[in-house]
């Protein structure tokens, strides 16, 4: 890393030495696993709170967070990473002056039907909750690994007996054809939390006891994803991630047996497990009206000509009950987060695509160079390298870092690169 990237001068402190050997506070996991169950509303919905206020003292919060960031940036005495401190922030702010632009000169609104909504971008400040707290990769991992095992223990609950608080939750069921009770509730939270799992039984040196527990917790965070949650996207978002772990970490032992047991699964036991899905998926026409899959492709179509008609300078963001020229909510089901990656440039123009493509590939490129400085023995590099890739390799590539209904994340994977920069500036 260069100089100019530097804030203040180290007092002597070895930040990646003092970063491994501080034990874990289960305290910081628990408060981090609340923020992530209510970055999807789960806890205002659960008290009964209003949801709206609920996700605006949400987004409040996460903003307050930043200032004291900021506060502290100007106290720490420890070398860090200036450049990617400011990623959240530049990002944000291309978001309000795209929306400014937008709303007042090209889909032109009152201040009233565009300002407010920027609200739900707010959560990318999540960095700063991290940075405040000096939360460690661990400790964040296992924040995702907690609640990706609590959310599937509650929908298997729910499949059992409905909870009505879930209600808001429930979605068509993607495979149409199965009358089932069908409740996506922070899908890639728990996505993150398998391949967090994942990496820790593929990368990690453990014993024997401890990579069965894994992979039971795997295996239970698999199903839930399968058959309560039913997400392809999400089916491909494992598969793809897990592969990606076997491929960083190399040809062991371990990873040749994990290969043996996937060709295994694929080959005789997905057919008969997943029949019924598959037949679904087989019935299924990318033209059929009931299957989302062609939703999201016309989704894409139908934001792109209005991209074109803001002259390819972006969307902008505007509220979904705004009464003049509400060109994002003109469709109730055109959403624009189902164009996937595309959204970052319909919504937000040029910048927009542009932080998408170099937030993601500052990540991924930060994760591989931590994780080989490593020897390929830090599993969580690794994981949320996989579970990155996995996601940008997607049929439709998602943008954690500007799509509203993912946001939260992104401002995670921000901190990771963050976090793994500044240990390799101290190392």
């Amino acid at each position: 890393m260069t100089s100019e990237l530097l804030r203040f001068k180290n007092t002597g402190t070895n930040l990646i030495t003092d970063h491994k050997e501080t034990k874990t506070s289960f305290l910081k996991v628990f408060f981090m696993c609340l923020v992530i169950f209510e970055s999807d509303g789960l806890i205002t919905k659960l008290v009964g709170f209003d949801t709206v206020i609920g996700a605006w003292l949400f987004a409040f919060s996460m903003i307050c967070f930043l200032f004291l960031s900021l506060l502290r940036l100007a106290k720490d005495k420890n070398f860090c990473e200036i450049k990617s401190f400011y990623y959240p922030l530049v990002a944000f702010t291309v978001f309000f002056i795209v929306s400014f632009i937008s709303g007042n000169f090209i889909f032109v609104k009152p201040m009233k039907d565009w300002l407010p909504s920027l609200y739900v971008f707010a959560p990318i400040f999540v960095f700063y909750f991290l940075y405040f707290f000096k939360y460690t990769s661990k400790e964040v991992i296992w924040s995702f690994i907690w609640v990706a095992i609590l959310i599937s223990l509650l929908l298997i609950t729910d499949r059992i007996s409905n909870l009505s608080f879930l209600d808001e939750y429930q979605r068509r069921s993607a495979f149409f054809a199965l009358d089932v009770r069908r409740i996506v509730l922070l899908k890639n939270e728990v996505i993150f939390g398998f391949v967090a799992v994942m990496s820790l039984l593929i990368i990690g040196n453990r014993s024997k006891k401890e990579n069965q527990a894994l992979l039971l917790i795997a295996g239970l965070l698999f199903l839930v994803q399968a058959f309560v949650m039913e997400s392809r996207m999400g089916f491909l978002a494992m598969g793809v991630a897990t592969i990606t772990l076997m491929c960083i970490k190399g040809l062991t032992k371990k990873v040749f047996r994990l290969y043996v047991v996937g060709l295994i699964a694929v080959v005789f036991v997905f057919p008969i497990v997943f029949a019924k899905q598959i037949e679904s998926l087989g019935n299924m026409s990318m033209h059929d009206s009931e299957s989302n899959i062609s939703i999201r492709f016309e989704t894409v179509e139908h934001f792109y000509h209005t991209y074109i008609e803001s002259e390819g300078f972006g969307i902008g963001s505007m509220s979904s009950n705004g009464q003049i020229n509400n060109i994002l909510n003109s469709e109730e089901h055109n959403n624009i987060v189902d164009a996937g990656a595309y959204s970052s440039l319909f919504q937000f123009g040029p910048l927009g695509l542009l932080i998408w493509i170099l937030f993601t590939y500052q990540c991924l490129k930060t994760y591989l160079m931590y994780f080989k400085k490593n020897e390929k023995t830090d599993p969580h590099s690794a994981s949320v390298f996989a579970f990155l890739m996995s996601f940008t390799l997607s049929l439709l590539p998602i943008s954690f870092f500007t799509a509203s209904w993912c946001i939260a994340i992104g401002g995670v994977l921000l901190y990771f690169m963050w976090l793994f920069r500044t240990e390799m500036m101290n190392s």
